[in-house]
């Protein structure tokens, strides 16, 4: 452990500066009041650490949601007028926080972007939001077809599952789902049309059989991917299933 004295003396002289996690920026992480505590930095701690102002912009959000699809609320938490007349497919979910402002900002630069250096910054995100949800057997994420793979060359949920899986040393078990059936664009579409579009999209092995399972995506709007893969692991014999994400959408869309 370094001590306290030499870490000073590292930050006058400019040697003890971080690159942030998140927008890259140099800056000198503040010492800890204890010599036996680390300084946090953010979720993810020293795996990726945050500057400061970032570390602000990347507060969860702990308003009152919807226990069942996570759709923030104005009130206390109960069901949303969606949820009471179509439960949730799923066990339990968690979010991290909102999709909006920094957290939106970095998941578009990991999907779209490629950068994948934010992807241990995102999972300790969904990590941080776990802690209501029972440990599971295994982790797996929202699979892409193998087309939509080859077009894009990563897989984002993927992603922010192996960095969970680093993180917790929870087994990650990408062959717990396949999808089957090519993404179609949603943009446009009436939710009954999205339902049909992902109805069968998935399969997942008899080893789901009475497995506990995390499933990971990165954002969640209407819920309708997370929902036929739900079924699809339910239907394989799954005993408890969890959807854990790092960013809901602020309205059903």
């Amino acid at each position: 452990m370094i001590p306290n004295k030499l870490r000073l003396l590292w930050r006058n002289m400019g040697l003890g500066q971080t690159r942030c996690a998140n927008c890259l920026a140099p800056f000198t992480p503040e010492l800890p009041s204890n010599a036996l505590d680390t300084p946090k930095n953010g979720p993810a701690g020293a795996a990726a650490p945050l500057c400061p102002q970032c570390s602000i912009l990347f507060t969860p959000y702990k308003g009152p949601r919807c226990p069942h699809c996570a759709v923030p609320l104005q009130t206390a938490p109960a069901p949303c007028a969606l949820c009471r007349q179509n439960p949730a497919s799923w066990d339990g979910i968690a979010a991290y926080g909102l999709y909006q402002n920094t957290l939106r900002d970095a998941l578009l630069r990991l999907k779209f972007g490629g950068a994948l250096f934010l992807a241990p910054l995102l999972g300790a995100c969904l990590l941080e939001a776990s802690c209501c949800l029972p440990w599971p057997d295994a982790l797996t994420a929202v699979p892409q077809h193998p087309v939509h793979l080859r077009r894009r060359g990563f897989n984002q949920a993927h992603e922010l599952a192996k960095a969970l899986h680093k993180l917790s040393g929870i087994p990650l078990q990408t062959e717990l789902l396949r999808r089957h059936a090519p993404h179609i664009p949603q943009t446009g579409l009436s939710a009954a049309e999205r339902r049909r579009n992902k109805h069968h999209a998935f399969h997942a092995p008899a080893a789901a059989k009475d497995m506990r399972v995390w499933l990971i995506d990165d954002v969640m709007t209407t819920g309708i991917t997370l929902s036929a893969a739900t079924h699809a692991l339910r239907a394989a014999g799954a005993q408890g299933i969890y959807v854990l994400i790092v960013a809901r959408t602020p309205l059903h869309s």
